[in-house]
């Protein structure tokens, strides 16, 4: 089996290693660049072969100011938006992030693992289209919506100002808090792992703190490529995607594929 990946990040990489950990030969469609990863970024399920499976800590969810519907609403004018894991919970057990990208790249982009090859190309959609053709099975992690063929297909995003460090006076370590009220102008302050970050509606970070924007995928209408399973936040164009999700959704594609008679998958 033969398997395209497009992208090289850490959901890119997290599907390279799934398909590979089941026999697949990959083809790594990207630049080659590898992404810089800032902020308190975690997994929230291991990944054979790459984190232990002690994990590497425990998450406190605290939200304050009102309830969690309330945080919804403040930050996405809908409470219906999905957001990642489930901070109806108290918390959550982890693994190390930055540390799992770090060992993929360096098995998979800079290794000689002799089933992996990398081509530091662009894939246009005009290849896209056609890529399932050649290949068992095509994975997309690239931004979706930069491959999207049709102006009538809608992407929905929203935009938030990104500071460094905790915001949440005297915030324990390795807890998330999330702000429904209007005490403070931030609406998510967050100490996980070691690494921080605070997350503010558009125009109202301290400029003084340098903050910078980010785009959250929440959802979209795109069906130029039903032979293409989307995964990663962008590829998947969806917010509450983790990078482990780009692992367990390619391994059980493969598995699936695997159980499936020859016939059916020449049908």
């Amino acid at each position: 089996m033969q398997v395209a990946v497009i992208g090289c990040g850490p959901a890119g990489l997290a599907a390279v290693h799934a398909a590979r950990g089941l026999g697949a030969d990959v083809v790594i469609f990207s630049p080659g660049v590898k992404s810089p990863q800032r902020g308190p970024l975690v997994l929230q399920r291991p990944i054979p072969g790459i984190t232990t499976d002690h994990p590497d800590g425990y998450i406190r969810q605290i939200v304050i100011g009102g309830s969690i519907l309330d945080y919804r609403y403040k930050l996405y004018g809908d409470i219906n938006i999905g957001i990642n894991g489930d901070i109806l919970q108290e918390g959550y057990h982890c693994w190390k992030h930055i540390e799992a990208y770090d060992l993929m790249w360096n098995r998979y982009m800079t290794g000689a693992d002799l089933h992996t090859i990398r081509r530091t190309e662009l894939v246009t959609p005009s290849q896209l289209k056609y890529m399932h053709e050649q290949f068992a099975l095509v994975v997309n992690t690239a931004p979706l919506n930069n491959l999207c063929t049709s102006t009538l297909h809608q992407f929905k995003f929203k935009a938030v100002e990104i500071t460094m460090g905790t915001s949440y006076p005297d915030q324990p370590e390795d807890t998330t808090i999330f702000n429904a009220g209007n005490d403070y102008p931030w609406v998510r302050s967050a100490w996980l792992l070691g690494n921080s970050c605070t997350e503010w509606l558009v125009g109202s970070a301290p400029q003084e703190q340098q903050p910078f924007t980010i785009r959250k995928p929440i959802r979209h209408n795109c069906t130029c490529y039903p032979h293409v399973l989307g995964t990663g936040r962008f590829g998947a164009w969806k917010n509450q995607v983790w990078v482990d999700t780009a692992y367990y959704e390619v391994r059980d594609a493969i598995l699936s594929m695997q159980r499936q008679p020859v016939w059916d998958r020449v049908l």
